[in-house]
């Protein structure tokens, strides 16, 4: 049980920004069970715990230098998190360029690189590195990055809790629509959905197998976990939504660093620049997708950003709304972003809340 007004676990619960942000971006008090909580457990505020847990990951790929890679930077970023907050990290999975490295060992978190000829994760060699660790004492939870763990080794080991970074339902669900646009457009042929169908199905029977191994399912967003729910039929209590977040030591404005990338580029100082982002955070107001992995879970609220339906028409709309804003509202809407993001979207907010489905209690 957690009263999340006073206290968690023994911790306090509320600080001066949450006085001043008061209810509208957090819920105000929770008490009773965590498996009956129907939110995200980011907006909750947690206690140190006093338990130290031995993690076994299963993880596709493991980040190396600056590449993308949104799943295996979450990896990172949580586990060195909770080994930062004393558990012990055992980490299974391959290089993200697919080059030979060392196995990596920092305090509490061990990173094992065990890969095929192909690059990717051997299970026999990585459930052999796995087995002689467990031995010297056993893993509490062994925790697969969506299916990184093959449904006929899972059934092999005790207490799997997994993180869906995305369900194939719902993937072949945006992938088909997209398809019908294009299609209603001409810029695709009528056959190409079904080839894309016929590629996804393996993947989606390989997910559904994967449900009967797990004591908890862990989501990082609303619609995916009301996914497991009301279309995979997984029990209400096993199934959490916990939200991704990034180090806010190191995910800050850096102007230096802007003016070395200027110089190194031969930009003006007094020129604009347009860059990309793999995700919209950083206290930036944000237009993006009117999806419900999206809406309700990262902009809750109309004063973050806009969206938009996935036309051409809609999207226009939603630039000429931003351009009549201006400045002065886009400022005032990042800045609101920013806020948001420092009480959901940090690495400690997130490792704190993943160490409760974890704990030998849940």
């Amino acid at each position: 049980e957690v009263n999340n007004k006073d206290e968690a676990n023994g911790g306090t619960c509320r600080n001066e920004k949450d006085e001043a942000n008061d209810s509208e971006f957090r819920q105000d008090s929770f008490n009773g069970d965590l498996r009956d909580v129907k939110f995200a457990w980011n907006k909750l505020c947690f206690g140190p715990t006093f338990e130290k847990l031995k993690l076994a990951v299963f993880s596709k790929t493991w980040p190396i230098g600056a590449g993308p890679g949104g799943m295996e930077r979450h990896a990172s970023t949580i586990y060195h998190a909770l080994a930062a907050r004393d558990h012990e990290i055992h980490v299974f999975t391959v290089p993200s360029d697919r080059k030979p490295h060392l196995d990596i060992h920092e305090r509490n978190l061990h990173v094992y690189f065990a890969a095929n000829d192909h690059g990717s994760v051997n299970c026999s060699l990585a459930f052999e590195i796995f087995n002689k660790i467990n031995a010297n004492g056993e893993f509490d939870y062994v925790h697969p990055e969506s299916v990184s763990l093959p449904h006929w080794r899972a059934k092999m080991v005790p207490n799997v809790a997994v993180t869906w970074h995305g369900i194939w339902y719902e993937i072949m669900h945006s992938n088909n629509l997209k398809s019908y646009l294009q299609i209603k457009m001409g810029l695709c042929q009528a056959l190409a959905p079904m080839t894309e169908l016929q590629e996804a199905m393996p993947r989606l029977i390989e997910e559904i197998r994967f449900f009967s191994f797990d004591k908890q399912h862990i989501c990082i967003s609303n619609s995916a976990g009301e996914a497991l729910v009301n279309v995979y039929q997984l029990p209400k209590r096993n199934v959490h939504v916990i939200l991704n977040g990034v180090d806010h030591t190191k995910f800050v404005h850096d102007p230096e660093a802007g003016a070395r990338f200027r110089r190194r580029y031969g930009l003006p100082d007094n020129g604009s620049l347009a860059c990309g982002r793999i995700r919209p955070l950083g206290k930036k107001p944000v237009l993006t997708l009117n999806y419900p992995s999206i809406v309700g879970t990262a902009v809750v609220k109309e004063e973050f950003g806009y969206t938009f339906s996935p036309n051409v028409k809609s999207f226009v709309d939603a630039l000429e709304l931003t351009i009549r804003d201006g400045p002065k509202v886009m400022q005032k809407r990042g800045m609101a972003c920013k806020e948001y993001a420092l009480t959901m979207y940090t690495a400690t907010k997130m490792a704190s809340s993943y160490e409760r489905p974890f704990s030998r209690d849940c």
